[in-house]
């Protein structure tokens, strides 16, 4: 399969990072794995041809960055392995569903899920403490969050040029950054954002995002122009698909039906139908445990809020699936 008019673009979330070349292979690896239950042939194709993975890395942008050390590396490739064993172990199943059917998928499994949640919040304070962080520095410092914008911007104007279909996978921080991206490529009238001024993505992933949160809204370009139709909205999106997983403090305001879908439908922003055009899939499982270190002594605590957990969603590996084979209706 030729891979040579498709990217997929990803951009990460809040807090420190892996150096940018093991935060690319975690990530392409959790897709690829992803990909491989459903169809063994275009993983292999994958593993072989990787250029269609693109990363928007804009982590040292922010002053007070300190990429994570080779130790703490090793072992978060150690805790990302046990994730992707467990959604190859248990396929489809991995993906809980509707509510009624949450507290069984952890019975199944020997857990209790109060138990698992409040391990799960022990994280809170941290992950919430280093959202706040970067989100002050993205609203206060405009010189810091252009050079956050930056590395995206960069890939669509590189993906555009080479007239190339475009799935934007985006977690945590990284779902407003790439909304307001996306927002002036939309509406901005200046020339490096008005050439492509027609140019849509195939597809916009949010996932652990905090775009329903009011606070955050009042963060974004579109803040603006609350009165003005389509102006509120990009309107380059041709589906968007949030995930949000159960215990996850970050996406608690998780509806995006309702906080943007239904309005974007109403204003053209996004196409009515099919209605999965733009979807919510919600109460996913992300058993990912954090990372022991010697700043964390919390061992095997889980933090529903990683990336890898949402990068093995069984519904995004399908939707990848018919993004690459040109099969997305």
């Amino acid at each position: 399969m030729d891979f040579s008019r498709k990217r997929i673009i990803m951009i990460h979330g809040l807090a420190s990072k892996p150096p940018e070349a093991d935060l690319h292979k975690l990530w392409s690896k959790c897709l690829i794995e992803n990909i491989r239950i459903n169809d063994k042939t275009l993983a292999k194709q994958l593993d072989n041809d990787p250029s269609v993975f693109v990363s928007a890395y804009w982590a040292n942008a922010t002053p007070h960055h300190i990429e994570d050390d080779r130790t703490y590396v090793k072992k978060l490739h150690a805790q990302v392995d046990k994730v992707i064993d467990e959604r190859r172990n248990i396929k489809d199943k991995f993906h809980v569903g509707k509510p009624e059917k949450i507290s069984a998928f952890f019975k199944d499994r020997g857990q209790d899920l109060v138990k698992l949640l409040a391990g799960a919040l022990t994280v809170k304070d941290d992950v919430m403490k280093a959202f706040l962080r970067e989100t002050e520095l993205y609203d206060e410092d405009q010189y810091i969050a252009d050079k956050m914008r930056s590395p995206l911007e960069t890939a669509l104007r590189d993906a555009w040029d080479d007239n190339c279909d475009v799935a934007l996978l985006s977690h945590s921080m990284g779902t407003f950054i790439s909304y307001d991206v996306l927002w002036r490529f939309s509406h901005r009238n200046i020339p490096e954002f008005r050439k492509y001024r027609n140019k849509k993505i195939q597809m916009f992933v949010t996932m652990g995002s905090p775009l329903g949160d009011e606070t955050i809204q009042d963060l974004l370009f579109s803040n603006f122009h609350k009165n003005f139709d389509k102006r509120r909205f990009p309107t380059n999106i041709e589906r968007w698909h949030n995930y949000a997983c159960l215990g996850d403090v970050v996406s608690h305001h998780r509806n995006f039906e309702k906080s943007f879908f239904e309005d974007m439908r109403t204003v053209n922003a996004i196409a009515k139908t099919p209605k999965y055009r733009a979807i919510d899939y919600v109460n996913l499982h992300n058993p990912f445990e954090v990372v022991t270190h010697s700043g964390n002594r919390n061992n095997e605590k889980r933090n529903p809020h990683k990336s890898y957990g949402y990068l093995v969603q069984p519904r995004l590996g399908t939707w990848i699936i018919d993004f690459l084979k040109g099969n997305l209706r």
